[in-house]
């Protein structure tokens, strides 16, 4: 077919538009860019990039390491690192994955943190995941490799990929291409994601141009095109300009329509207002630039953006530096953005290839993160290389000014409009039109509304988590970042993504934040110390344990109702329908008065603060998948499970705690080391009353009754060398010394209403097993209540049974946390006591922390006291390993075709070095075992081969559902220890 025109030859309908100001429809909304990453020669980062910028400087250099001899261009080093653990891409398919795909991979994690957001989060509506890309020399290498295509060749260097591997990691169900426009092809992959988020095809779009330049054989097919420059620098619009240097690198931008994100309070680098594509046709030579085409795409993009060409101030160029290309793409933007502009305001241009080289398929990509970091910061970086325009290039006349120098951006009076062009060897014309972002809305920088902050932060592995801890303590110090501790701690929490090795950091200012961030860094001090809670994130479920008489201290409650709304709410609720019984102001009682240790003060105290607390926790989001209660502490539970109303619940307790502090005086407890089945034997040969009030554990009980015939009984466990201590407490509670109190309360009891509690279920602590609704609101079981021993340590042993592995205490002090862990605390549990110590705000704060590291989901703005804002926190530290074709065929082969290790009966050994042969890593190598296999990066194939590995040395009879039913190595361990049939 023969061109439409003669190549060289302008049809004269070409003209230059003369576009006005349209009206913006619905399909022109303008797009926020609200994340970007970038990793450019001399420039890992956006911090870096833009350093780089501002001190006008390049990173042209000369090859190095594998690249070594090269011709001078813009390199990045160490292409043949990365992160395959972390994308859970297992060794032998890392070494088949394009370096492009990896470095994308990091990339858009890098992007999404700077967009201060996650996956996760990002992904409530379709995700559009759109790459420029045009270099395959991996897939050149790959093929000119002495072995055979492997199972990870296609999906390793197939260019789609670049795209779909993105898509499918952080599951975006969007649009997912690849762009291919020759140098031109990220910025239309830019344009391609604004119409699809403008017809709304996706919520949110990631962009990304990448381009490595891995082969000398690359740089000979530039150079027998003539493209390359001598000298081996790019000189824009200058006289010396000779050709092109090359460049490699990638960038990554989120982008979210204006309104969304200014809705959800995104950082706004820019905005994309408008952009046009178009192609040269047949009106010049295949390669050679057409004036008349790059026109029309300028005017289109600014009749689409609705602005006035002249309203533009700057333009990032293509601006290659050749002698053919600059002249057309001066004349372009002179006849098109120069016209009607004053003397005094020329459009100011000027070119990233300068600093970095032609980044080719990335290049446009390149262009624009400059442009958008300039629009943010209102500053232009100098376009180096320029002495003297290009004598074709009439500067003065096109109203055309090169930004040789960096300077302030000029306001005028107007918005900030910008423009990016990117045009492709074969004809594909590509800009798009930038503008400033709206103002921010106001927010004020005040102190955190709570005493005391858990700042979260989490890893793969211990290592990396302790890099995390040792980066943000960095970014803490710095005294060129101001991050408010509340900012700080809402970040942490809400714009990363947890990881199952996790870690809390309490802290009420920066100074105690880096401090104890450096302890965490440096490996110390343990879980639960020196503010700091740490561990693997945890599976099972959530206990409350409602702490009896004996917790309660003076100023119990007074921090958590000064900081928290809802505690206080709660707890002057709880008040007002105590007091009317008692005769007492309680919170005088309580914080002035000193006389929370009278039993008829003390019961209701607890009860108040019980219920307070577990109204902030459930407020948290951590709420209880069982209640025990010990002794009073099941009134509380009555209440929350709505077997008692406030009113009755308040009633009862109130007359319960006048009825024993009625009692006379004479009864004493003592906790004792001793198992129930022989105290239960002194007790019965006893000649007093006395009985056994708790059975906290397998060796600790508490004896009560009278004084001589209890301490009598404890004396008997002394003699045998055991722990005993008498209690502080003004009666004998659950002894045989409270039966006269049986009689009122029993018609008190029977005066309330009764419902059949709902919720989470009810272990009981009258006989230690889950308790039957029917029998929970029967009157009988709370007279009972008051006399039979509190079998709390039984009570724990059930809820373990049930799965429970996070224990919770409700009230003050540590008291039940500690018998719990010292009776099912087997290493995997977790423990919690929100008012364990007189600094309440820290220690509910602590508990915050201790509930994320076991992985509830929780609602941050209730724990840090109300919204606070999302600010830059240090990207996350890739632990890069070396991944190339050579190291292809020294992975380790498939675990069936391995040899294996021995079995020695303990699966542990055989299932981890199984896996991580599997995985091809060596045995140096850490696995964590509560990750799951796919997350681990073990495919189909690996995973039957692990299985039949296992079989084959085990001598088992293992179901080909084997790592489907046990999907992780923990999980796979356990069930291998087990006897039974798997």
């Amino acid at each position: 077919m023969s061109p439409a025109h003669e190549p060289g030859q302008e049809p004269e309908a070409a003209r230059t538009p003369r576009p006005g100001r349209p009206a913006a429809g619905a399909q022109d909304a303008p797009v926020a860019v609200v994340g970007m990453a970038c990793r450019f020669p001399g420039a890992d980062g956006l911090d870096a990039f833009w350093r780089l910028l501002l001190a006008g400087e390049d990173a042209i250099g000369p090859g190095t390491g594998t690249r070594a001899g090269r011709r001078p261009g813009g390199y990045l080093p160490d292409v043949d690192l990365f992160d395959a653990e972390f994308f859970g891409v297992p060794a032998p398919e890392a070494a088949a994955l394009d370096p492009q795909q990896r470095l994308l991979l990091e990339l858009t994690w890098h992007a999404l943190e700077d967009a201060r957001t996650t996956p996760r989060e990002l992904s409530t509506g379709p995700v559009g995941v759109f790459v420029g890309a045009g270099s395959d020399e991996y897939a050149f290498l790959s093929r000119a490799g002495d072995g055979p295509p492997s199972t990870y060749t296609m999906t390793g260097t197939g260019r789609t990929f670049l795209a779909n591997r993105l898509s499918h990691f952080h599951g975006f169900t969007g649009p997912s291409l690849v762009v291919d426009t020759g140098q031109s092809s990220s910025l239309a992959a830019v344009h391609q994601a604004v119409h699809a988020l403008r017809r709304g095809e996706c919520d949110a779009a990631v962009v990304g141009g990448v381009q490595l330049n891995l082969t000398a054989e690359g740089d000979e097919v530039v150079e027998a095109l003539g493209a390359l420059s001598p000298r081996g620098r790019c000189h824009t619009f200058d006289a010396r300009a000779d050709g092109i240097v090359r460049g490699e690198g990638a960038g990554v931008v989120v982008l979210k329509p204006l309104e969304r994100a200014l809705a959800d309070g995104d950082r706004v680098y820019c905005t994309l207002l408008g952009g046009a594509m178009n192609s040269d046709g047949a009106r010049t030579a295949l390669t050679a630039p057409s004036e008349a085409a790059q026109r029309e795409v300028l005017a289109a993009a600014c009749r689409q953006a609705g602005i006035i060409p002249a309203e533009v101030g700057y333009v990032e160029l293509h601006g290659t530096g050749t002698a053919l290309g600059d002249p057309v793409e001066a004349a372009a933007l002179g006849g098109v953005l120069g016209h009607g502009r004053p003397d005094d305001r020329p459009l100011l241009v000027g070119s990233v290839k300068t600093n970095i080289g032609h980044l080719e398929a990335a290049a446009g990509i390149a262009g624009f993160i400059k442009t958008a970091l300039a629009l943010f910061h209102r500053r232009l970086p100098a376009s180096l290389n320029f002495r003297t325009a290009n004598p074709a290039i009439d500067l003065e006349a096109l109203r055309v000014q090169v930004c040789a120098r960096h300077r302030a951006w000029p306001a005028g009076g107007a918005p900030r409009i910008a423009g990016v062009s990117s045009f492709g060897l074969g004809g594909t014309n590509c800009h798009v039109v930038l503008g400033e972002a709206p103002a921010p809305a106001g927010h004020e920088h005040t102190d955190a509304p709570v005493s005391a902050v858990p700042v979260v932060l989490s890893g793969p592995t211990p290592t990396v988590l302790r890099r995390r801890a040792r980066d943000l303590a960095e970014a803490v110090e710095d005294p060129g970042r101001a991050l408010p501790l509340a900012d700080l701690a809402w970040t942490a929490a809400t714009a990363r993504t947890a990881f199952g090795h996790r870690a809390g950091v309490i802290a009420s200012h920066p100074d105690e934040l880096a401090q104890r961030l450096r302890a965490l860094a440096d490996g110390s001090p343990d879980d639960g110390e020196g503010g700091l809670v740490q561990g693997p994130r945890g599976e099972g479920r959530t206990a409350f344990l409602f702490a009896g008489q004996g917790a309660q201290r003076l100023g119990m409650g007074q921090g958590l109702y000064k900081e928290f709304p809802v505690f206080a709410q709660v707890f002057d609720e709880a008040c007002a329908r105590l007091e009317p019984v008692l005769g007492a102001d309680l919170a005088d009682a309580m914080w002035e008065r000193q006389e929370v240790d009278r039993t008829e003060h003390a019961q209701p105290a607890l009860f108040a603060v019980e219920v307070a607390l577990h109204r902030l926790l459930e407020s948290f989001g951590i709420v209880p998948d069982l209640l025990i209660g010990h002794s009073l502490g099941e009134v509380a539970v009555a209440h929350l499970t709505g077997a008692l109303s406030l009113e009755d619940a308040a009633t009862l307790i109130a007359h319960r705690a006048r009825l024993i502090g009625e009692l006379p005086p004479g009864g004493v407890m003592v906790a004792v080391q001793a198992e129930e089945d022989e105290a239960r034997r002194v007790v019965d040969r006893s000649p007093g009353l006395v009985g056994i009030a708790a059975v906290n554990g397998s060796r600790s009980v508490v004896l009560s009754g009278e004084e001589s015939a209890t301490l009598k009984a404890a004396a008997h466990f002394e003699d045998l060398g055991r722990r005993t201590r008498r209690l502080r407490v003004s009666v004998a509670g659950h002894s045989p010394l409270m039966a006269p109190v049986q009689k009122e309360l029993r018609s008190v009891a029977e005066g309330l209403t009764w419902n059949l509690p709902a919720g989470p279920p009810i272990i009981s602590t009258v006989t230690g097993e889950p308790v039957e609704p029917h029998r929970f609101a029967d009157p009988e079981y709370w007279v009972h209540h008051v006399c039979a021993p509190v079998r709390f340590g039984p009570a724990l042993g059930t809820a373990h049974r049930l799965g429970a592995r996070y224990f919770v205490e409700i009230g003050p002090g540590r008291a039940l946390t500690t018998l719990a862990a010292e009776t099912v605390g087997h290493g995997t549990e977790r423990f919690s006591a929100p008012m364990a110590t007189r600094n309440e705000a820290a220690d509910v704060a602590e508990t915050a922390a201790g509930a994320h590291v076991f992985g509830l989901p929780l609602r941050w703005e209730q724990v840090l006291g109300g919204p606070a804002r999302r600010v830059d926190l240090p990207p996350y530290p890739f632990q890069r390993r070396h991944h190339w074709l050579d190291t292809a065929d020294r992975t380790t082969p498939p675990p069936s075709a391995a040899a294996g290790p021995q079995w020695r009966g303990d699966p542990f050994d055989l299932v981890v070095t199984s896996t991580l042969q599997a995985l091809g890593l060596g045995p140096e190598s850490d696995l964590d075992v509560g990750r799951s296999f796919s997350e681990l990066g073990l495919d189909s194939r690996m995973a039957v081969a692990l299985r039949t590995t296992l079989a084959r040395i085990t001598g088992r009879s293992l179901p080909t559902t084997l790592l489907f039913d046990r999907p992780t190595p923990a999980s796979l361990i356990e069930a291998l220890r087990a006897d039974t049939p798997l």
